[in-house]
């Protein structure tokens, strides 16, 4: 599949903005997930940066746990951030109009693999974070959709997509834009669909289905739809359901401190080497 084009996505969840957080479940739960991760950290933010807030779904559960905290909604999309409250920016996560280390906490919940550059956004979290600041993602990994993937290979689709990072891979990338101690973390697991349609739909309300399903060209895109269509449906299980593998990749990283240059020492000349010994002398 080809990287998604930012203007393609943008536009998918403007349009998809208005019922997104009624429709998209998965967002929701990854969110509840994320935010009872972060009981366990031991951390006063200034400044929490939402970056790919979306509705601003996470901004009650970030304010409940860090009720000190200033609050920042940062998005792409012009549709998803009127839906957002308090202070928003509109961004993107490769390109934040952002002050270097300004934050003390930047949390993205399932926007990063939407970012063709996925090196320039983790970049990016590392500038603005202050130093030490934690660094807290969700995005898909892999695995996800690889159903409808297999089902679309057969009309001549080619969706492996180029965004969708191993937790391994995403470890080593953070490592190489400056942050420390990376954690990471995957887990999966299968939503199952009566048929075909439903999951259309389901993608459609993420605004996901067009970057996720793009048209492509060859055959009549009725006819290509009927060839994914019964290829998906054919995987029904047992149950007469349709399961579809989600994976979700967790990362935490921290923003270290730079390390303090340290203080020249003056050491005596004598114990920079061992006196020689006369016998080791030569003659002049």
């Amino acid at each position: 599949m080809a990287r998604p084009r930012p203007q393609q996505v943008r536009r998918a969840f403007s349009r998809a903005a208005a019922g997104f957080a009624g429709g998209d479940f998965l967002h929701a739960e990854i969110r509840r997930r994320m935010l009872e991760q972060l009981d366990w950290v031991r951390l006063e933010p200034g400044l929490i940066i939402d970056a790919g807030c979306g509705p601003g779904e996470a901004r009650a559960g970030l304010k409940r746990r860090f009720p000190d905290a200033r609050l920042l909604a940062l998005d792409a999309s012009a549709g998803m951030l009127r839906l957002a409250e308090g202070r928003r920016v509109r961004g993107d996560l490769q390109q934040m109009p952002l002050a270097d280390g300004c934050a003390q906490l930047l949390f993205s919940n399932l926007a990063l693999h939407w970012c063709p550059a996925m090196g320039a956004a983790l970049a990016e979290f590392q500038r603005v974070l202050d130093s030490p600041g934690l660094l807290f993602f969700s995005m898909f990994g892999p695995d996800t959709l690889k159903e409808l993937r297999a089902a679309r290979r057969g009309a001549g689709f080619d969706d492996q997509p180029e965004t969708l990072l191993d937790m391994h891979h995403l470890g080593d990338a953070l490592l190489r834009v400056g942050f420390a101690d990376p954690v990471m973390s995957a887990e999966r697991f299968a939503v199952r669909y009566e048929d075909f349609l439903s999951l259309e739909e389901d993608l459609r309300r993420a605004g996901a289905s067009r970057a996720m399903m793009p048209k492509g060209a060859g055959l009549a895109r009725r006819d290509r739809r009927r060839v994914v269509a019964e290829a998906f449906e054919a995987g029904r299980d047992a149950q007469g359901a349709i399961p579809v593998s989600v994976e979700v990749v967790y990362g935490q990283a921290w923003k270290a401190p730079p390390r303090a240059a340290a203080e020249p020492a003056e050491v005596p000349l004598e114990r920079l080497s061992p006196p020689i010994a006369p016998s080791r002398l030569l003659p002049s």
